[in-house]
């Protein structure tokens, strides 16, 4: 291999491992980020199905709805056409690969987040003037598995089915299968239910549903504040276009800080695959 090749991938490696440091946890502020759904679901309508595009951001308490904030990094979404037109029916079933990108879609690749054909979590079972019926499902569930840009398996999220399943439920592991985290939202009469929150300020959802992150093992006690919120894009952007966005604060103290943190990007991505999309 030549001296200049050898260079090359030198400094490929240290931009790459320096953009992943300095964008995923911004020196002085929350370690955290906000992920912001780049293409509209209005454009979403029969054969014309687009893939969906993000975008990374710092973390701030109070979203500004005018997209001030610079752009930390991308998130390209490569799927199918027909994987994409039936995400209604079978949200959660379609093979996906999501590149993030260091800055623009035309930056660099840090990591890929990727998963294959899976059983949707809660087929269509009937669309009728009532609004949709669906059913849990609990074999073959979507996950999104977390790899370095030369395909190293990082680790990965998995939709989870228990004795609850009308409670979204997802588990995070390591490289080597172990689990990491439980990321679930609060619960009411016994855990069968999920325990919405009304209120929440001026920048976020007057009714919602927040995403706790919580312990590995039972009784899965949250860790602090940390946990994935959906938030209130802004009039223009939730009536307009459509479009999602979620607030991420990770837990302190991570091992491997890293690579915790794009396996909760991965969860987010994966919470609005099998609860949200489906509804755009």
């Amino acid at each position: 291999m030549s001296n200049e090749v050898v260079q090359a991938q030198v400094v490929q490696a240290t931009v790459i491992g320096a953009g992943e440091t300095d964008l995923l946890k911004a020196p002085g502020q929350v370690d955290g980020m906000m992920i912001y759904q780049k293409t509209s679901q209005c454009c979403r309508c029969l054969c014309c199905q687009p893939n969906i595009d993000w975008t990374v951001h710092d973390y701030v308490e109070d979203w500004s709805a005018d997209m001030s904030l610079a752009v930390k990094m991308t998130i390209t979404e490569d799927s199918s056409w027909i994987g994409r037109c039936m995400s209604h029916c079978w949200p959660g079933w379609r093979a996906i690969k999501y590149s993030v990108h260091n800055g623009d879609e035309n930056g660099p690749v840090l990591f890929t987040i990727e998963k294959g054909f899976t059983c949707s979590n809660c087929p269509l079972i009937i669309d009728g003037d009532g609004g949709p019926l669906r059913c849990p499902c609990c074999c073959c569930l979507p996950y999104l598995e977390a790899k370095s840009p030369n395909g190293e398996h990082l680790g990965k999220v998995s939709y989870i089915c228990d004795a609850c399943p009308f409670v979204p439920k997802y588990d995070i592991f390591d490289k080597k299968g172990v689990p990491m985290f439980r990321v679930r939202p609060d619960t009411c009469v016994g855990g069968l239910c999920v325990q919405c929150r009304c209120g929440g300020g001026t920048k976020g959802k007057c009714f919602r549903i927040p995403f706790p992150i919580r312990e590995p093992v039972p009784p899965y006690r949250p860790l602090g504040d940390a946990g994935i919120t959906d938030l209130w894009a802004g009039m223009k952007h939730e009536c307009c276009t459509n479009r999602e966005m979620y607030q991420v604060k990770f837990p302190q103290n991570m091992k491997d800080a890293e690579t915790v943190r794009k396996l909760i990007m991965a969860t987010t991505l994966l919470i609005d695959i099998t609860l949200n999309e489906q509804d755009q």
